[in-house]
């Protein structure tokens, strides 16, 4: 659907796609461009497989057709519904194309800005490490209250806790890469006592986590300031799409007009610092 819909907001705001056309479904063109859009980022040497993969995605565009051609033969696009879902396709389309243009706009890092990085994150490069965690993964209940964690130290008391309850739950093993991964996880991870169990609710599930092994892989050279680079540039591209919409939200603002039941409340006021007491003396020595 939403792929379809692309199709009907490209219409709506008079754009018309163009390119050779590979099919018609009841006199309607389905372009090579349109069958690239499908077809993604996929990519492969065997021609056998591309060609494959270009049958797929054409036969995909042409049952969506088919099925839009008897929705509108139905007046179903003539519907409020439809109206506001190809709105917010339409909104949804731009603004992401917006954010994109933004991104773009952003400095690209320089290699000794690249450098810099990797040397000040020795975590992630020099001293990169593959910890490998072992899981017990369960639903949230009143029998796991928060007393009850502080009591788990080991996975195994974990896995007690829950068969004498009669909870279920899966085991898995996963790996953290300290390259990629939050950096304020991996220095709460670091100052937890070696074996103990750490648990992060996770998509409505409860999932205590172990770490079993620790492996050194060094990450240096060209290789890790190309990485570094894109890491920077990813960065500074997030940072300057964020701040240029706090920016557009803000000078947005008075032009806002809330109807009664939907207005927010006002942002709650600050509290004035209070000056800072004066530090104790130091005990005096008996």
């Amino acid at each position: 659907m939403t792929l379809g819909g692309c199709s009907q907001i490209k219409k709506l705001v008079g754009g018309k796609p163009s390119g050779q056309v590979v099919a018609t479904v009841n006199g309607a063109e389905i372009t090579s461009i349109e069958l690239r859009q499908e077809m993604g980022n996929f990519s492969s040497r065997d021609p056998k497989i591309v060609k494959l993969a270009q049958q797929q995605a054409l036969q995909q565009i042409i049952m969506r057709r088919l099925l839009a051609q008897k929705a509108k033969a139905d007046k179903l696009d003539k519907t409020a519904d439809y109206t506001l879902q190809v709105r917010r396709g339409e909104e949804t389309l731009l603004a992401q194309t917006y954010e994109r243009k933004l991104a773009a706009a952003s400095a690209t890092p320089s290699r000794q800005d690249a450098q810099t990085f990797v040397a000040s994150n020795p975590g992630r490069f020099a001293q990169r490490r593959i910890l490998v965690v072992e899981q017990l993964i369960t639903a949230p209940s009143p029998k796991i209250t928060p007393d009850g964690l502080k009591l788990l130290k080991t996975l195994e008391d974990v896995k007690s806790l829950l068969q004498q309850n009669n909870l279920p739950f899966q085991e898995n093993v996963v790996s953290i890469d300290t390259l990629s991964a939050d950096s304020r996880l991996i220095g709460q991870i670091d100052r937890l006592p070696p074996g103990e169990v750490f648990v992060v609710p996770q998509n409505g599930a409860l999932i205590f986590n172990r770490i079993s092994s620790t492996r050194a892989v060094p990450f240096g050279g060209d290789a890790a300031v190309s990485y570094a680079m894109n890491t920077l540039r990813g960065q500074r591209a997030q940072d300057l799409v964020r701040k240029k919409l706090e920016t557009i939200r803000k000078e947005a603002e008075p032009k806002i007009v809330y109807s009664a039941a939907f207005k927010p409340a006002p942002p709650a006021k600050t509290a004035a610092a209070k000056p800072a007491a004066s530090p104790a003396p130091a005990p005096k020595a008996p």
